[in-house]
């Protein structure tokens, strides 16, 4: 088995659970106008409200000890460690994009952050004027040509679309903490590269919403039309030739 075998086999497992309920589940809307990005809303809203459980029984608490017990400053370290090593996954997309400069300061963005930035633990690409990016697998595909398919909420790991859900495998096999020969060390990165990450999204589940679900939805969806379409607007996709109208 390969190094990530661990890592692929428990997503899959998880993308597997979501699409078995969604598969059995009619197309029946629980709101009154349907939505057709949304066929799966019944059960859509099923796992949503797992993962809302799961939230408040287990990942808040956690979340809250490791906001308390970490300094604002060790934060922050995390973070840039962890997106530092995301610029190497980040910059392999934005060359399958076909966007060679952006991949190029990317993969600058990392020497300069791995090496004057202690590792990456200082951001110091940032202060010198090179932007961070944001490219992953399902945006590649996207660009590609890939239609996103059906809304999905899956369990644990949050909104996707069927398009998205199956991205993880290209952007796992492109995860550097991923390659690490300890798999102690490596299940440990993992574990708080998830922890610091949903530390700075927890407040998401406290969004006064009359619909709490349509509102993560709605958002989600527009936010990967924005990303796929590198912010550019419905009208000014239809005028440029190296787009699509996703």
């Amino acid at each position: 088995m390969g190094k990530n075998y661990f890592i692929l086999n428990a997503k899959s497992i998880l993308l597997i659970f979501s699409l078995v309920i969604t598969g059995c589940a009619t197309t029946s809307n629980v709101s009154n106008d349907f939505n057709p990005e949304d066929p799966y809303e019944k059960s859509n809203r099923k796992v949503f409200e797992f993962n809302n459980k799961l939230d408040q029984i287990f990942l808040r608490p956690l979340t809250d000890f490791y906001d308390e017990a970490t300094p604002e400053f060790a934060q922050t370290s995390i973070t840039n460690f962890f997106s530092n090593l995301d610029d190497i996954r980040i910059s392999l997309n934005n060359l399958l994009q076909g966007n060679v400069v952006e991949s190029m300061s990317d993969l600058t963005r990392f020497f300069i952050n791995s090496i004057f930035g202690l590792g990456g633990f200082f951001d110091l690409a940032s202060e010198m004027g090179l932007e961070k990016n944001s490219e992953d697998f399902g945006q590649t595909l996207g660009k590609w040509g890939a239609k996103p398919g059906p809304y999905l909420m899956l369990p644990f790991l949050g909104p996707s679309t069927t398009r998205d859900a199956f991205t993880f495998i290209g952007d796992t096999a492109l995860a550097p903490a991923l390659s690490l020969d300890d798999n102690g060390a490596r299940l440990g990165l993992i574990s708080l590269d998830l922890i610091n990450t949903y530390s700075a999204f927890t407040g998401i589940a406290d969004i006064e919403s009359k619909d709490q679900y349509a509102f993560l939805r709605d958002a989600y969806l527009d936010r990967r039309k924005y990303e796929v379409n590198d912010g550019l607007s419905e009208e000014e996709l239809s005028q440029d030739e190296d787009f699509e109208d996703f």
